[in-house]
């Protein structure tokens, strides 16, 4: 095995957009013969598109994904998620006991488990989610892995540039974590959507905008968590009633209330849950809410 200061040999199993940014940073790093297969890849002619990419980020394209394997110590997936489990069945039978393999596929949870079991021994399986853009930050994006090896991985390229942070000890948890972000985000998408549009129907976007900015930025965000997770607990019963209040102006102005239905929906099962009484006062973090809320839940079900 390479020691961590060593540059391991870099296979690509997948080579689109992605793959190519990383793989020009990784040469630009220091790898030498990083190889990259694909479908269309392992078709390509000098001109084509493929092959022009792979030339200007300094990597081969290997013909078969049998040569990808045996010339490299590192594989990392970088496929459509849909094509993540067919590609491992196709290179599976390749891999070595040393191999360390990646899975940076965007991909469920559950999907990351059935390849973890595929690959079983044959190879060091890793489930790794990449949580920002590549094309803008290239290598220095941040991964998230998880699983038996994910610290090998970490400490094996984190030397060589990769930002690589271990969240969690089973295959899927680093994808769990990607999914679980992406509810807050694609959630916070909706719920400033359906804010800026009753905000121009009133004609004061800008003045919102301001004033929401002003809360989110003076504020450091897990103090924004800690305090809208405690704050509901205790205060979900007298905030039905300002949710009435919102749900009822945009209704006036013919604005979107989806998202408002749902929070008031949200108030009202925490009001079920009898949280204002088992949180009279605002917990110092969040876990006694959340476990709570986890427990009234389960009962439920």
């Amino acid at each position: 095995m390479n020691t961590p200061t060593q540059l391991p040999r870099l296979g690509l199993l997948g080579f689109g957009e992605a793959a190519a940014r990383l793989a020009k940073d990784f040469s630009q790093a220091g790898f030498t013969n990083i190889l990259g297969y694909s479908r269309s890849g392992a078709k390509a002619q000098p001109g084509d598109l493929v092959w022009q990419r792979a030339e200007a980020s300094g990597v081969t394209l290997a013909k078969t994904v049998g040569t990808l394997a045996r010339k490299t110590d590192i594989i990392i997936s970088l496929t459509p998620g849909k094509s993540a489990v067919p590609a491992l069945k196709k290179i599976l039978k390749h891999l070595r006991p040393d191999h360390l393999y990646v899975d940076a596929s965007s991909n469920s949870a559950k999907a990351m488990e059935q390849a973890a079991a595929l690959v079983g021994d044959a190879a060091k399986f890793v489930d790794a989610s990449i949580m920002g853009p590549v094309d803008i930050m290239g290598l220095k994006v941040p991964f998230v892995a998880s699983g038996r090896h994910a610290a090998e991985f970490r400490d094996r390229m984190t030397p060589h540039g990769m930002v690589i942070n271990v969240v969690g000890s089973k295959p899927g948890d680093a994808s769990a974590m990607k999914l679980i972000r992406s509810v807050l985000m694609k959630g916070l998408a909706a719920i400033l959507l359906e804010t800026m549009e009753a905000a121009r129907r009133r004609n004061i976007l800008d003045e919102v905008v301001e004033d929401c900015s002003v809360t989110f930025n003076d504020i450091p965000f897990q103090k924004i968590i800690r305090r809208y997770i405690g704050g509901t607990a205790v205060h979900c019963e007298r905030r039905i009633h300002e949710m009435k209040e919102c749900q009822e102006l945009l209704h006036e102005m013919g604005s979107s209330d989806r998202s408002t239905r749902t929070t008031i929906a949200m108030l009202r099962d925490m009001v079920k849950m009898e949280m204002p009484a088992k949180f009279p006062v605002e917990p110092e973090n969040i876990h006694p809410v959340i476990d709570a809320l986890i427990a009234a839940r389960d009962k439920a079900n």
